[in-house]
């Protein structure tokens, strides 16, 4: 059956009310790169962990083999190892030197370079990339700090397999070599400290310079 439309007094037909269509809910606006940001700073705390292990892991191998195993040699054998003479060592300190260690202490000497002063050459070697690739200066000689760790490792580790040999069998020539590689790891060293120290503090300082010119981070009647 079909419906009859209603009539006005003239007998016009009167036109029937359209509903009000729905319009659709307000889609939520998409987040910007900018709120986004303090999820990717939590993000980013696993490589600050990382490097914090890698610092304590060179912190405590420079204990072990600087000031307990060449402190210990030094006790044994009565004179100052090659490696902590940083100014420089003539022939005649190697050969006064050699003429103190017996067999058994030249090999626990050379165990000593293998073990412990190669993984503190490589272990601060990667401190210090660590610390030039998350807080260096973003510079663009930026890439030629990495330059400075890799270098420090390939000197200090090819200074212990020179020491070795040189303590093995009198050499005047590789006297030199060994008495510069000394002098270059230890000023390579101090470096790569320098640098890790300087790539710290002043990440630490941009943070807090953001965080105290950032509106949104400020409690409200603060400054």
């Amino acid at each position: 059956m079909s419906s009859k439309r209603s009539r006005n007094k003239a007998g016009s037909p009167v036109p029937r009310q359209q509903s009000p269509q729905r319009r659709p809910a307000p889609q939520p606006a998409k987040s910007s790169g900018a709120a986004q940001a303090p999820v990717a700073e939590e993000n980013g705390g696993s490589p600050n962990v990382i490097l914090i292990v890698v610092i304590v892991t060179a912190l405590f191998m420079g204990w072990y083999y600087h000031l307990s195993s060449m402190s210990q040699m030094r006790d044994l054998v009565g004179q100052t190892m090659l490696d902590h003479r940083w100014a420089g060592y003539s022939a005649a300190d190697v050969d006064s030197l050699r003429q103190a260690m017996d067999s058994a202490a030249r090999g626990q000497l050379s165990w000593v370079h293998k073990t412990a002063g190669t993984i503190f050459a490589i272990v601060v070697a990667l401190a210090t990339s660590l610390s030039i690739g998350l807080h260096g200066p973003k510079t663009a000689w930026r890439k030629a700090l990495f330059a400075l760790p890799i270098v420090f490792a390939l000197v200090a580790i090819t200074h212990n397999i020179v020491v070795d040999q040189l303590l093995g069998a009198p050499d005047d020539a590789l006297a030199g070599l060994a008495s510069a590689l000394t002098t270059a790891s230890g000023i390579l060293l101090a470096l790569c400290i320098l640098l890790v120290i300087y790539c710290l503090v002043s990440s630490f300082v941009r943070e807090f310079r953001r965080r105290w010119n950032d509106p949104t981070l400020q409690e409200p009647g603060a400054r």
